[in-house]
């Protein structure tokens, strides 16, 4: 008898292990995909391969608030904010609002949930305030990623946000919205400045008749993200980079070249070698072009209403990564203007470039020394800090590889 007892004891506790719920995500997240909250934060995979491992009986949040409801097969009422929970599997189940459990790949929202900003209390460099990027849900505001945005000239100067292991899963096919202003610019229009005859107008009235060698088929302004779509994991995560916030004007061949292979490399590596790390993209400097009038002048995308340029094309963009673990850290520096000499080039590294012929680089796969992918190179933090002043204070002990 007691044998027995044992053995359905025994079996209740393999069910019950069984019965985990275990979603990937490469795998179950589908478009457009609700936001996400689990234990009060927004959705994090468990392991660096990005999966999300959740016990029998425990419960996530799904909201599409702002854009329209959940949307299931298995629903039996229309919700907007609603909790599911694990059923074993990939399978969830409510019965509230599902009549049965229900696939977790097949949950949608009928729009993509709204993304929007809110201006802080904090400040940063300069007392500029930090804005925050995240989602409302039931009142309560969730961050992505905080901006530290200068108001009177309009520049991101940085974007911070975590890149750990499981960032380089991220979730595919996940659309490029249009990027949003949320009121941060007034009443200057930003989206059509970044248009091709808005940003080709803003560098003519600066360059007069060369402009036509500067804007060419090959070379133009984009919308250069500081904080990268693909640095988040979830299809939320991904759309909310897409605000001006964070981005800056950045020349496309440097855009798509280095720049775009340093985002790419970086978050390999961090997930091969296993660094949990704060990164720190932003922007320096104002680029620089020759006039028909032969001297150089900086570049801005528009003057506001009391004639003061804003937007500037910025000279340098940076990626600062920082492991606050062991307290180890490096600058990665691109120079964003594809007019620039090697001998110029030179002259505008401010530190001693640590990437160039160092075999603890290998994996950076970029093209140092090209010039329509932009010039790069590396600083210790010390030495970035001694030229650029935006970081916070925070502990360096030695070199992150």
């Amino acid at each position: 008898m007691f044998q027995k007892i044992f053995l359905l004891i025994l079996c209740a506790l393999n069910i019950q292990q069984g019965e985990r719920c275990r979603l990937n995500s490469r795998i179950h997240f589908g478009e457009p995909l609700p936001v996400i909250l689990r234990n009060g934060r927004l959705l994090e995979p468990t392991d660096s391969s990005g999966n999300v491992l959740l016990d029998f009986g425990e419960s996530m949040t799904l909201s599409c608030e702002g854009s329209g409801n959940l949307f299931h097969p298995n629903q039996t009422r229309e919700e907007i904010t609603a909790s599911i929970t694990c059923a074993g599997g990939e399978n969830f189940r409510n019965d509230n609002w599902l009549n049965a459990p229900a696939r977790f790949s097949q949950f949608r929202c009928s729009m993509p949930p709204n993304y929007v900003s809110r201006r802080t209390e904090q400040t940063c460099f300069e007392s500029n305030p930090i804005y925050e990027v995240g989602y409302i849900i039931q009142n309560e505001f969730y961050a992505l990623y905080e901006s530290c945005f200068n108001e009177e000239t309009l520049n991101a100067v940085y974007s911070k946000y975590s890149q750990k292991p499981y960032n380089a899963m991220f979730q595919t096919r996940v659309d490029r919205p249009f990027f949003i202003s949320n009121g941060v610019y007034g009443h200057v229009p930003v989206d059509s400045l970044f248009s091709p005859k808005g940003q080709k107008a803003a560098v003519a009235q600066v360059v007069g008749p060369l402009v036509d060698t500067y804007m060419t088929m090959s070379e133009f302004l984009s919308r250069g993200h500081l904080a990268a779509k693909t640095d988040f994991v979830f299809a939320f995560g991904e759309r909310a980079t897409f605000h001006y916030v964070n981005c800056a004007p950045q020349w496309y061949g440097f855009n798509g070249g280095n720049w775009n292979t340093l985002e790419v490399d970086l978050r390999n590596h961090v997930h091969d070698v296993g660094y949990n790390t704060i990164i720190y993209t932003g922007t320096y400097g104002v680029t620089t072009l020759m006039t028909d009038y032969g001297h150089r002048a900086n570049i801005y995308l528009y003057n506001d209403e009391n004639n003061n340029p804003v937007i500037p094309v910025p000279l340098y963009f940076y990626k600062v990564v920082y492991e606050p673990s062991t307290k180890r850290g490096i600058a990665f520096v691109g120079i964003n203007n594809p007019y620039v000499t090697a001998v110029e080039a030179r002259d505008l590294f401010f530190c001693r470039d640590l990437c160039r012929g160092n075999s603890d680089f290998h994996w950076l796969s970029w093209h140092p020394n090209n010039s329509s992918e932009g010039y790069t190179f590396c600083c210790t933090i010390p030495d970035f800090r001694g030229a650029v002043g935006h970081l916070p204070q925070f502990e360096v002990n030695g070199l992150l590889t």
